[in-house]
């Protein structure tokens, strides 16, 4: 719970959440107010260090470590998918008892979607063209517009992208909290912002694509069952939240006493716009779902980047709005 019986790296988190480096800082914070991580949890993640617990904590030594942990616990291939702590018996407490019979959606970045498995794309750009031709051909009247082969060249792209992921625990929000923004030109920047997606970005020259994914929880549920996992969702914590190369920043743990809060019941995303909004959405963990064309229901662009700034910003109006819940806020304020 928050490390506090590993007194020397609570101690160093406390030092670094104080520093003025934000990239450093927010990650300290986020561990400091976690309370949910059961303490084998903590436990496991200690015991992810270069080797013996050292007997003085970095930021090399604590980057490790949360790439260790996340490489061996988090991100795991498909086939060991019974070894992502998140689904597994060891993270109980945090295991999600919701209606699965709902939609979520979550935003995909078509580059890092390249990156992974290009197929005969040339460019995230070609991906990007031939995805909006796809979903245009569903409206009415355009059925015609979009061939058998050039179907079966996305399915065949997205077919082996799927044997390429891993097993990761997805971030995903309900749908119906997001509907009412995709009516508008820039639903891809408000969507961003809204679900704390501060990775993403790109610029008016060199905008980034992503694809909007709609699909029902109920195949999700489907797929941990078929994996034999305990869970199929869970509330996000610090030990989800970040990479193979250290902890995020655009992450906020959710704390135990809002649980029963009014419209939030399992955690909430940071709010990055810029004009100081407070429209804060669910977010939960599930397990991993194989995509199919029909869950690309939107591509759009994102011309902008989330400064170091605007993220502290969202954090600080996020902070505000949960401080009161927070069990161990005395340690970041």
């Amino acid at each position: 719970m928050a490390f506090q019986t590993e007194t020397l790296f609570v101690q160093f988190l406390r030092r670094t959440a104080s520093t003025a480096v934000p990239e450093e800082s927010s990650p300290a914070v986020n561990f400091l107010l976690e309370e949910r991580l059961p303490v084998l949890r903590e436990q496991i993640f200690l015991s992810s260090t270069p080797g013996p617990t050292p007997t003085g904590w970095d930021i090399p030594s604590w980057w490790q470590a949360f790439g260790n942990h996340y490489s061996d616990s988090v991100a795991r291939p498909l086939r060991r998918a019974l070894d992502v702590s998140t689904f597994a018996t060891v993270n109980q407490d945090n295991h999600l008892a919701i209606e699965s019979h709902q939609d979520a959606v979550r935003i995909e970045s078509l580059k890092a979607m390249h990156q992974r498995f290009p197929g005969d794309f040339d460019s995230t750009s070609d991906l990007a063209a031939e995805l909006r031709n796809l979903i245009r051909s569903r409206q009415p009247g355009q059925s015609g517009t979009f061939s058998d082969d050039q179907r079966s060249r996305l399915a065949s792209w997205l077919d082996e992208l799927n044997e390429k992921r891993d097993a990761r625990p997805a971030f995903a929000a309900p749908f119906g909290e997001v509907e009412h923004l995709l009516a508008a030109p820039d639903w891809a920047t408000q969507l961003r912002n809204v679900l704390g997606l501060a990775h993403f970005g790109g610029s008016p020259s060199k905008p980034l694509p992503v694809v909007l994914c709609r699909y029902n929880l109920a195949r999700v549920e489907r797929a941990a069952r078929k994996a034999k996992v305990a869970a199929w969702a869970a509330v996000p914590t610090v030990l989800e939240a970040g990479g193979t190369s250290g902890p995020g920043t655009a992450f906020f743990p959710f704390p135990q006493a809002a649980l029963g809060s009014n419209p939030f019941g399992f955690g909430v995303t940071i709010d990055l716009a810029a004009n100081g909004g407070l429209d804060f959405k669910s977010e939960l963990l599930h397990f991993r779902l194989d995509y199919t064309l029909d869950d690309f229901v939107m591509v759009g662009d994102l011309t902008d980047e989330i400064t170091i700034t605007q993220l502290s910003a969202a954090r600080q109006r996020h902070f505000d709005l949960l401080e009161p819940d927070f069990r161990f806020r005395t340690d970041v304020s």
